[in-house]
């Protein structure tokens, strides 16, 4: 039997953690960096096409077969957008109130991200709104961007303070933390996409979209953004797809 003051305090453990859920646990020993490659080189890209977007705070991008998918950040809608068509075709209503990247896990299943709760979710798309399931806190941490590669759930985290520090999570399917990759060589870091082989990372402060070897941690190459504040970026099988906070969407090839 415990003792009375030890009960308690077990009780107390116990609520909080019903209460605040589970937290990611970050290594206190210095991270891994993202380095850059001996063989960096400049990329070419060609812009194919642009949809027009209303103004709003555009965040992540997630492919979803003939459509993309638009986070909106504060108080937003998640948009779904025909690609052919150029058109909306509905609006998802999100989980909390500031979406940062929706990324799929199975036919109906999601990971999220959310900047104000700093979060990670799960969530079930039910007809048009996710709803969460599981969840961890990534607090003192923001996520933003999140991508899943069928093997590996990659986030990007902001840690402000005095200085902002930048941060790329790597977690399983359960969203268990395995590795911390500090990323020191770009500014602002906000979205991702994933294109079979390789991780892509925009940058918010400048117009540069970085490719990266998750094998090695080191990033290969840019291509100059055709937007300003590039937030989302995607993947749909042949071609890139990016926005910004204020701009619209745009299909990109990548040169050889």
């Amino acid at each position: 039997m415990f003792p009375r003051s030890l009960k308690n305090k077990v009780l107390v453990l116990v609520v909080s953690f019903l209460v605040l859920g589970p937290s990611l646990i970050f290594s206190s020993t210095q991270p891994e960096a993202l380095k850059r490659s001996p063989s960096y080189k400049a990329i070419a890209v060609k812009i194919l096409e642009t949809i027009r977007l209303p103004k709003y705070y555009h965040e992540g991008l997630f492919c979803d077969g003939n459509a993309i998918w638009v986070s909106n950040g504060e108080n937003g809608k998640i948009w779904v957008v025909d690609r052919a068509s150029g058109k909306a075709i509905s609006d998802i209503t999100p989980i909390a109130h500031f979406t940062e990247a929706v990324s799929r896990i199975s036919d109906n299943r999601f990971f999220v991200t959310d900047w104000d709760e700093e979060k990670i979710y799960t969530a079930s798309l039910d007809k048009e709104s996710l709803n969460p399931e599981t969840w961890v806190s990534v607090r003192p941490a923001h996520p933003a961007g999140a991508i899943w590669n069928n093997n590996r759930l990659y986030v990007i985290t902001w840690t402000r303070g005095m200085g902002t520090r930048f941060d790329l999570l790597e977690l399983d399917g359960g969203m268990k933390l395995l590795k911390t990759i500090a990323i020191k060589n770009i500014q602002e870091p906000a979205h991702l996409a994933w294109d079979g082989k390789n991780l892509w990372i925009t940058s918010w402060y400048d117009p540069l979209v970085y490719k990266v070897d998750v094998n090695k941690w080191e990033i290969l190459g840019a291509f100059r953004s055709p937007v300003s504040k590039t937030t989302g970026i995607a993947w749909d099988g042949k071609y890139l797809w990016l926005t910004g906070t204020y701009s619209d969407l745009y299909k990109v090839e990548v040169m050889g």
